[in-house]
């Protein structure tokens, strides 16, 4: 009996699929995708690393070959009963085995539509479905030339193979543009070590952006989640994500959205496996920014979404592509969240050295935090400016029976991050100290030099407690600066 599944780079949310498969009696195998030495193969180094730590029982890990012809051998002699894409460094060798090996899949012979951001537009061209205009360049002044066909100043220029925003750049005018192209085109490679990168210019839709999940069989996509992402800019320029929700009654506008999603599986010739999709709505309605075929990233915790969904998506696609009965169950049925859920991203406006994170205590006082990570003095005494999903310095998930709790709870994460950096990670104190230095009692220069991490946990169990007791900070202390007393007022509306 064939009792062995094969997850291809079982990184971030793909992770979860290892639990899944020994919940229904198969044995995980991992197979490593080959990545060349740099950037991308030292991140990708690291996270294995930290997923790895969480395996408690033997598994086989097995390592992709340069030789295709090798790890096709490698993987045909574990008489594997499936193989699935997992990270975006997977797909196009999962893809290709699944095809060779006579698995469930889209045939290896649509890659391009499943990896090239420019191939997919042409096929919703073609399909009638409305896309976004653009073309690969070479040369500057390929850029030029398609700034003067389209007659628009607001481009955005990426990597034709490429994922997790790295080397995307969202400008205005000739002079933006220049600067981007010259940066990306003096790199050695894109984030997959590929010497040989291929640079793709678009128009640059405003509006509303949005994550449709799907999970299709023989050709027939069925919607698995729907978000809604939460963007900013960074003082450097850079377009970032700050959070997402999920979409639990979607609107009119998100249902034609989900529509449009569905046909755009389907012209992408998305036959059997999994569709991460992002799209955009604008006034003219929703338009695909890219696909990526594998399960939406992020490293979500199952447990979350199933507070949210009640499934997960991993669990979803694994059964799908075992049973296409269970897919047609599964299609059939209404979308109906249980819970809302967001997910918050946390960003470092600048490299800074970093002493602790008072996020912590915050996000154990609130009613909807469900987990994640932040970086801290225990894990870094440094953060570098994000400017990507790859330099997030932190992702929390939070859910929560009351939609209203959770939601205020994100927005005050927001707030927070956006006025009181500080209050979140840094390495000076918590207060401002009085200007008058004879005011620095003994009482106060505690304070002051106490970890902020233990300060926070004490200020809102105080709070929590009704205000009891001595009060946590000295009349002395608040009066010196009116950026005390709102620390305080922060802290005390978490509570």
């Amino acid at each position: 009996m064939k009792n062995k599944i094969v997850v291809v780079e079982a990184t971030s949310t793909a992770f979860n699929y290892l639990e899944d498969i020994r919940a229904l009696g198969y044995e995980p195998v991992i197979l490593e995708a080959y990545l060349p030495d740099g950037y991308a193969r030292r991140l990708l180094d690291e996270e294995r690393k930290v997923k790895y730590s969480h395996i408690k029982y033997p598994i086989t890990i097995l390592k992709e070959d340069p030789d295709y012809a090798v790890t096709l051998q490698m993987v045909k002699d574990l008489d594997p009963l499936l193989v699935i894409t997992g990270g975006e460094e997977g797909v196009v060798t999962g893809t290709r085995l699944a095809d060779d090996l006579g698995m469930p899949g889209t045939p290896y012979s649509n890659i391009a539509n499943m990896t090239q951001k420019s191939v997919m537009h042409q096929s919703l061209k073609k399909a009638g479905l409305r896309y976004i205009r653009g073309t690969e360049v070479k040369s500057w002044d390929d850029c030029l030339a398609f700034l003067e066909q389209t007659g628009t100043e607001d481009v955005v220029l990426k990597h034709d193979h490429g994922a997790a925003s790295v080397g995307v750049h969202l400008v205005h005018g000739r002079e933006e543009l220049k600067a981007a192209f010259e940066q990306e085109s003096g790199a050695d490679n894109n984030m997959f070590g590929e010497a040989d990168t291929r640079f793709l210019l678009q128009e640059r839709i405003f509006g509303t952006e949005y994550i449709v999940n799907t999970i299709s069989r023989d050709g027939i996509p069925a919607l698995t989640s729907v978000f809604k992402y939460f963007k900013k800019r960074t003082p450097s320029g850079a377009i970032i994500y700050s959070g997402n929700e999920s979409i639990n009654e979607p609107t009119d506008e998100e249902k034609a959205l989900i529509d449009y999603a569905l046909k755009a599986v389907c012209a992408l010739g998305i036959t059997d496996g999994p569709v991460h999709g992002e799209y955009m709505v604008d006034k003219k309605g929703p338009v695909l920014i890219e696909a990526n075929c594998r399960v939406m990233g992020g490293s979500a915790p199952s447990g979350f979404l199933d507070k949210v969904f009640g499934y997960h998506e991993t669990e979803v696609i694994l059964n799908s592509m075992l049973d296409k009965e269970y897919h047609r169950r599964f299609r059939e049925r209404p979308y109906k969240p249980l819970r809302k859920g967001y997910a918050k991203d946390f960003s470092a406006a600048s490299d800074q050295p970093i002493s602790f994170s008072g996020i912590v205590p915050i996000l154990l006082g609130m009613k909807s935090f469900y987990s994640g990570w932040v970086e801290n003095a225990g894990r870094t005494d440094m953060l570098h400016e994000t400017v990507d999903l790859e330099t997030e310095t932190g992702c929390v998930y939070m859910v929560h029976d009351d939609p209203e709790v959770v939601k205020r709870e994100f927005e005050q994460l927001m707030y927070i991050e956006e006025n009181y950096p500080k209050l979140l990670q840094s390495d000076e104190p918590l207060f401002v100290a009085p200007e008058d230095k004879s005011q620095i009692t003994p009482e106060i220069e505690r304070i002051l030099n106490k970890d902020p991490e233990v300060l926070i946990s004490r200020i809102m169990a105080w709070y929590k407690n009704d205000a009891l007791g001595d009060p946590v900070l000295p009349e002395a202390l608040l009066n010196a600066s009116p950026y005390n007393r709102r620390i305080m007022e922060l802290l005390r509306g978490l509570c």
